[in-house]
């Protein structure tokens, strides 16, 4: 949920062609102005046009606009935006520049009364909320499957804030018309914030204001949601998910997300540095190059990329697989392909390494290596069953989440977060990292 109002809103053409295009209705505005920068500086890969469509929902009209990318791809993978309570189509339009140069098309659209001021679409705030919007994405859902440039077998949702929440419910309740899905700063506050506001159902009115009165719902804003459990939902879903939270979000506190990324069972969690509600400047280049990152898989040369992947396995295999037990207890690792796993690798094919670990916090074990390993990829976040690299010296395992610097070593993949924390005790544990 987006607190501070655009004050400039971007009109768009009909038609508008970006980078390396040679027949153009370009629009002058701030939006344009400001990718236009930023594009002097970056060489995309394609050209792109774009192409207002309207969809329909009960009776209520959706504007949208297409960006579409010049591939030799007759229908191309196709990722929806859903933008933040209070904002429009607008705040998609560089997700959408960055994915269309990139190979794949966009659409961004303005969510029928989600937006104060400036509202393309149908509606008002007051006939708005959560279950509304999901109608709203699953009409564009199903409208942009029958679109000719479009691949309806890889169709991914992003959206940010409520665009967030209302992408994952959407996703989770639609998962054979989907291939993936991208959340950002997710609003999954939403449920705490209407019972922080009001002590029953009883008590809401007809309408009433949030955050001080800058955007107006009504009862069925609060009622829809008042029992909704997010968590139930996200922990259902089967596909990948991306989900991105900026650590100084003063709106969506970042403990949401990092619960969502307990319970999402296949989940890829970033931490976005400094990044605040909605993300800019160097925090929308970091969020979008793991965006385009998830994307890859849905390339139509995805052979190409697996057959590279069996070539690295290939390696890896003759390298040496590493073995990761706790106590007596095997545990399955997924292991990182970077230059300390590596040097860990060397390590242990003199003799396997035995650590004795010891309970540091509530949710994690530290161990000493005796030695010092070369740290790479340096991260931010943690979540369960994540083992890290901490200070060159320093073994983690986590059964919770925190964020500091580290360098993630693997992650467990057959155990849960309580399977975990039973295995590593609340005392003094070894594990033993050999070669398989």
């Amino acid at each position: 949920m987006c607190l501070i109002l655009c004050l400039v809103t971007a009109g768009c053409a009909s038609a508008k062609t970006g980078l390396g295009s040679t027949s153009a209705e370009m629009t002058n505005t701030a939006d344009d102005q400001t990718s236009g920068a930023e594009e002097t500086q970056r060489e995309a890969e394609y050209a792109y046009h774009t192409q207002e469509i309207w969809c329909e929902n009960n009776g209520n009209r959706i504007y949208g606009i297409a960006y579409i990318p010049e591939t030799v791809e007759e229908k191309k993978p196709l990722v929806i935006f859903s933008h933040e309570l209070g904002n429009s189509h607008t705040t998609g339009i560089p997700y959408a520049e960055r994915l269309a140069e990139a190979g794949y098309a966009a659409y961004t659209f303005d969510f029928c009364g989600g937006t104060v001021g400036g509202n393309r679409s149908d509606g008002n705030t007051v006939g708005m909320s959560i279950m509304t919007e999901v109608s709203d994405l699953e009409t564009v859902l199903n409208t942009a499957a029958t679109w000719d440039f479009v691949d309806p077998e890889r169709i991914v949702l992003l959206g940010g804030s409520q665009g967030g929440a209302v992408t994952a419910l959407t996703g989770c309740r639609n998962q054979d018309k989907i291939a993936g899905m991208m959340l950002m700063y997710p609003a999954f506050s939403v449920v705490d914030d209407v019972h922080s506001q009001f002590t029953s159902l009883d008590d809401v009115p007809e309408e009433y204001g949030m955050f001080g009165g800058w955007v107006r719902v009504g009862r069925n804003y609060a009622a829809d949601i008042w029992d909704l459990d997010f968590y139930e939902e996200l922990a259902r879903y089967e596909g990948d998910v991306l989900l991105l939270h900026g650590d100084r979000d003063s709106t969506v506190n970042i403990s949401y997300s990092e619960r969502a990324a307990e319970v999402i069972p296949h989940c890829e969690y970033h931490v976005i540095k400094n990044g605040g509600h909605e993300f800019f400047n160097s925090q929308f280049e970091e969020a979008i190059t793991y965006i385009l990152s998830y994307m890859e898989q849905f390339r139509e040369d995805g052979d190409r990329h697996s057959d590279t992947q069996q070539e690295a396995e290939s390696v890896k295999e003759e390298a040496g697989m590493l073995k990761l037990t706790i106590g007596d207890t095997p545990v399955e690792v997924a292991w990182e392909e970077n230059g300390s796993v590596e040097a860990l690798r060397e390590l242990v094919k003199v003799q396997p390494l035995t650590i004795k670990m010891s309970m540091y916090s509530t949710f994690e074990q530290v161990g000493s290596l005796g030695t010092s390993l070369p740290r790479n990829d340096v991260q931010t976040t943690t979540q369960a069953g994540d083992i890290v690299l901490y200070s060159g010296n320093q073994i983690v395992i986590f059964y919770g989440s925190n964020s500091w610097a580290y360098t993630r070593l693997g992650s467990i993949t057959d155990k849960t977060a309580d399977e975990m924390k039973a295995l590593l005790g609340n005392g003094d544990v070894a594990i033993t990292i050999s070669e398989e």
